[in-house]
C-alpha cells in the first residue's frame, strides 16, 4: 500500500527493508556526520547542528533516492521508523544477553560492558573458531 504523509504530497510505495537495504541504512547511520546526531558524539568531538529528522532525510536521499525525489518528508519518516525499530531490537537482544546469568564477561576484573556495546561481536554467519566458548554458549540459546 502506498501512502503520502501530507495531503497533496505524492504517495511513495511501501519500502521493502531487505537485508541489503538495512545494511545500507546502518552504513549511512555510522558516518560521522550522521552518527553524532543519531547516537551521540564520541569523546572530543563537536556536536552536530543537524536535527534527527534532517539526518534521516539525508540518509533516505542516499539509500532511497527515487522515493526521496517524490516525497522527502515521508522517506525521512520511514527511515526514522526503521532505524528506531533496529535500535530497539538491538537493545532487546542486548538485555537478553545481560540476563542469561552468564553475561559476556569471562574474568573477575569487575569490568562490566555498558548496555550498548560488547567486547565480542558475532558475524551474521554465526560464531566461528575465533569466537570465545562462553559466547558460543550464549549464541546457541
Amino acid at each position: 500500500m502506498a501512502h503520502g504523509k501530507k495531503q497533496g504530497a505524492p504517495a511513495i510505495p511501501d519500502i521493502e527493508w531487505t537485508m541489503d537495504l538495512t545494511w545500507k541504512l546502518l552504513a549511512e547511520a555510522e558516518k560521522s556526520e550522521n552518527r553524532k546526531t543519531l547516537l551521540g558524539k564520541k569523546k572530543d568531538e563537536n556536536t552536530s547542528k543537524d536535527t534527527k529528522i534532517a539526518v534521516f532525510k539525508r540518509i533516505g536521499s542516499v539509500i532511497l533516492a527515487d522515493s526521496y525525489a517524490l516525497n522527502p518528508d515521508t522517506v525521512g519518516d520511514r527511515v526514522k521508523k526503521r532505524f528506531d525499530y533496529l535500535v530497539n531490537r538491538y537493545k532487546h537482544h542486548a538485555r537478553q544477553l545481560r540476563t542469561t546469568g552468564e553475561g559476556v564477561q569471562d574474568d573477575h576484573t569487575g569490568y562490566e560492558p555498558d548496555e550498548e556495546h560488547f567486547d565480542h561481536y558475532i558475524p551474521t554467519s554465526g560464531p566461528d573458531d575465533s569466537t570465545p566458548k562462553h559466547i558460543k554458549s550464549i549464541w546457541g540459546r
